[in-house]
């Protein structure tokens, strides 16, 4: 019997790999973004191998994810949540969780709560039409920064897609905020995501936060090829079927024209974040591509040959232009959208 014959595998030395490359080229430290349940890779398994690799901050979306990570039992760790927590008494305690203002008021009401301004993260605003205080208060930041005994955990702001031209001008903002308000005043300053540490370098940022170069994932227009993919999704084949003698492909009728001969089985399917828009793309199996027939709730079907066995492993997302072209989805959208059903397994 097959159990957990699919299976998410992740390729510890490249992630490490990736972690070393990134610091050897930027000099600086890493604040790995592991939201999303890491990029869809698992947010134990990534956290865990990380951890094992001596790093200790991490960096996460939503509040939900940080108690997750609690809940690993890590010592010694630093946990920046990026959305407004809104109620401090949730992690007045929890000293290893850190959070973000994202505008002046949120600032003001942390500090009167009693949030220690070394667990407080400020984030600005470039007026990218997202969050964080506005350049235009930056006088009124600077007093109360300045009225603080110790320093602040950390100024940042997102520098994403944009001109390149435009992108230095951030960057020239963003230096000039961190010398209004003092970098000695600050723990850790970051600005460039993913996209924008590929592109530009920031001399005054203490940190790279990294998301999905990571887990080697690039946006389609950056290219580093000394970053190496992560994940492999796997599977294997659970049933063969001769079809010559059939009316039906699973739960459709033969097509006309349609000239599979033998259909095999996985279990995977659109319960598990593998969608129908996959159906008319190609899994490898061997070093061969096979054409995925049918994608149903639980299961996929897929044309083969003669010479395709039970057990045979079946490589999924192995050429990834080809299936973000096909999905129309950027390759961690796809990554993020697979199931907890998904097993995550280092090899």
């Amino acid at each position: 019997m097959i159990v957990n014959s699919t299976k998410l595998l992740l390729d510890r030395n490249s992630l490490y790999h990736n972690m070393d490359y990134l610091k050897k080229v930027k000099k600086k430290k890493l604040l790995p973004v592991v939201k999303a349940n890491a990029y869809g890779h698992g947010t134990e398994e990534i956290i865990g191998a990380l951890y094992d690799y001596g790093q200790k901050e991490f960096a996460v979306a939503r509040y939900v994810e940080a108690e997750r990570i609690k809940k690993m039992g890590l010592k010694d760790i630093k946990i920046l949540v990026f959305e407004s927590i809104g109620d401090y008494s949730m992690i007045i305690d929890k000293n290893d969780i850190y959070i973000s203002v994202n505008n002046l008021e949120e600032l003001k009401s942390a500090l009167n709560y009693g949030v220690p301004p070394e667990r407080i993260q400020i984030k600005l605003d470039f007026g990218f039409g997202r969050n964080g205080i506005y350049l235009s208060e930056m006088q009124e930041v600077k007093k109360i920064v300045e009225g603080q005994k110790t320093r602040f955990g950390g100024l940042y702001s997102h520098l994403f897609a944009v001109d390149y031209e435009d992108g230095l001008e951030y960057i020239k903002k963003f230096d000039d905020v961190v010398n209004l308000l003092g970098k000695d005043r600050f723990e850790m300053i970051h600005l460039q995501n993913s996209a924008a540490t590929l592109t530009y370098d920031c001399d005054m940022v203490t940190h790279v936060r990294a998301g999905m170069v990571v887990y080697g994932l690039q946006d389609d227009g950056f290219y580093e090829r000394n970053l190496k993919q992560v994940f492999s999704l796997e599977s294997e084949i659970a049933g063969i079927r001769n079809l010559e003698n059939s009316k039906y492909i699973a739960y459709r009728p033969k097509e006309e024209g349609q000239s599979a001969k033998y259909i095999a089985k996985i279990k995977l399917g659109y319960a598990d974040g593998f969608l129908k828009s996959n159906e008319g793309g190609f899994c490898l199996i061997g070093n061969k591509e096979y054409e995925i027939l049918q994608v149903t709730m639980d299961n996929t079907f897929i044309s083969v040959d003669s010479g395709i066995k039970e057990g045979d492993r079946v490589i999924l997302y192995h050429n990834v232009p080809m299936v973000t072209s096909k999905n129309n989805m950027t390759i961690y959208e796809l990554l993020t959208i697979l199931s907890p059903r998904i097993p995550r397994e280092f090899v």
